[in-house]
């Protein structure tokens, strides 16, 4: 991971984004091809700061099996992978009934340099003190206040619990 430095046309003040870049697991379904987009504004002209571009990208499918796995095993939890699932999943965008996603999820469990699945009370309680922290100055007040945590944790119980029966 890396924390790049820019420093905001808004505030005037530096600010950070952290980026994370994992490569250690192949990809497993054929790329996708779509367009990147911003949603920065440009005030004047009232079009996207950046024009739009073609980028190379996981499938969907995989991209939730990535954050699946994640939050089913990843040694320090990170509460953004349950605010992203949460929404996922109360979108139908995700469903414990989606045969093809938990094939794939399978599969990436399965590779030998994961840890081992765990939705244990500590790991909730060690997600439930990264709210105010690491999930709040970074989203919406709307988006915060609609985020619950025990709903986006059971959604992982259930698909722990789907995965081992």
């Amino acid at each position: 991971g890396a924390r790049l430095a820019y420093r905001s046309v808004v505030t005037g003040q530096d600010d950070y984004l952290k980026v994370e870049v994992s490569v250690r697991e192949p990809i497993i379904e054929p790329h996708a091809t779509l367009l990147a987009r911003t949603m920065l504004r440009d005030p004047f002209r009232k079009a996207a700061a950046v024009k739009p571009f073609a980028a190379r990208v996981l499938t969907a499918r995989e991209a939730y099996a990535e954050k699946l796995r994640a939050a089913l095993s990843r040694r320090e939890p990170a509460i953004r992978d349950f605010f992203d699932l949460d929404h996922a999943f109360a979108n139908g965008v995700v469903s414990a009934s989606d045969a093809p996603l938990l094939r794939l999820l399978r599969d990436k469990l399965a590779i030998p340099a994961n840890e081992p699945v765990d939705v244990s009370a500590a790991k909730l309680a060690r997600l439930r003190a990264q709210l105010d922290t690491d999930l709040r100055p970074v989203i919406r007040d709307d988006d915060f206040r609609r985020f619950d945590l025990d709903r986006a944790f059971q959604y992982v119980v259930d698909i722990a619990a789907i995965l081992a029966g």
